[in-house]
């Protein structure tokens, strides 16, 4: 099996938070040399709804990293913006911290491209927020992937014309969206019959169950699958308690890591290759498969 994985969703690894205002250069060189031991040839550091201030001082400390390292250089592919324009709903927002979401807002997003060295390669934003089309469309002439994902209630009216204004993909699909959904004119079912547009899913065994992943599979070409980890800081770390995104969650032994008070995902911490070989032995996928939804895909989804 190819264990040169690539994921485009990386929260944090081994105890250490991108989003955390004590994230250093060492720490960065640290996480990618994990994850390199781990299985992931290469990756995007994700940047989730928080303080614009830490957004963009850790974003300035992952450039650094690249400037400075070169395996770093090599192994950071870029950085996913995982928000902060995204629905402030229950359910759709998810563990984001609500008081920074923003409707869409050029002007910071620019500022975070400039605190990245240019590196933000995807960006997740919820299609329904008024104005999203226009952004969706402004962020893809400048060469950048945009993701749907974090939406309450987007419907096909909502979702074509982004995917027009040029969104390439779904952001961890069947999350990251209310438990109770329209059972024919929903997100899942709309996402799954676009063809313009790939699935981002987590098959970690806990963010999607086997059925829905069968059913992804099946129902998308393998050309439109990337899989990715939505790993978060205590990946690799022991069971107990944890605070993510300014919220303590806990950590199951066998790998669940949710918010109690929410009643909530609140990222994964399965590595890729520990996916894939979960996606092999429960899925069938064969090992060519595996490669294109867990290498190749990601690669073409951010233009490399």
């Amino acid at each position: 099996m190819n264990p040169q994985w690539i994921d485009l969703q990386i929260n944090g690894y081994g105890g250490i938070d991108f989003n955390s205002s004590g994230l250093t250069v060492d720490k960065v060189k640290a996480v990618t040399r994990r994850l390199a031991a781990d299985g992931t040839a290469g990756y995007l550091p994700t940047f989730v709804t928080g303080d614009p201030e830490t957004v963009c001082a850790n974003l300035r400390i992952v450039a650094e990293a690249r400037r400075a390292d070169v395996e770093c250089r090599d192994r950071i592919l870029g950085v996913h913006l995982e928000g902060p324009f995204i629905s402030p709903e229950p359910g759709a927002v998810g563990t984001h911290p609500l008081e920074w979401v923003r409707k869409p807002d050029l002007a910071l997003f620019d500022r975070f491209q400039d605190a990245a060295d240019g590196a933000v390669r995807l960006v997740t934003v919820a299609a329904e927020i008024d104005g999203m089309p226009a952004f969706v469309k402004e962020l893809s002439s400048r060469g950048i992937a945009v993701s749907l994902g974090h939406q309450m209630a987007a419907t096909p009216s909502d979702i074509e014309p982004c995917v027009t204004a040029g969104a390439k993909a779904f952001t961890h699909l069947g999350n990251g969206i209310p438990n109770m959904i329209p059972r024919h004119d929903n997100i899942v079912m709309t996402a799954l019959a676009e063809d313009r547009a790939s699935v981002m899913f987590i098959p970690d065994g806990h963010h999607l169950p086997d059925t829905m992943l069968k059913v992804y599979c099946r129902a998308v070409p393998v050309k439109r699958l990337v899989a990715v980890s939505d790993a978060q800081y205590p990946a690799g770390m022991p069971p107990g308690e944890y605070d993510v995104c300014g919220a303590r969650a806990r950590l199951e032994p066998d790998g669940l890591l949710w918010n109690p008070a929410r009643k909530c995902l609140v990222g994964a911490t399965t590595p890729m290759a520990r996916m894939m070989q979960l996606l092999h032995d429960r899925i069938g996928l064969s090992g060519g498969e595996l490669a294109v939804i867990g290498h190749d895909n990601p690669l073409r989804l951010i233009g490399m």
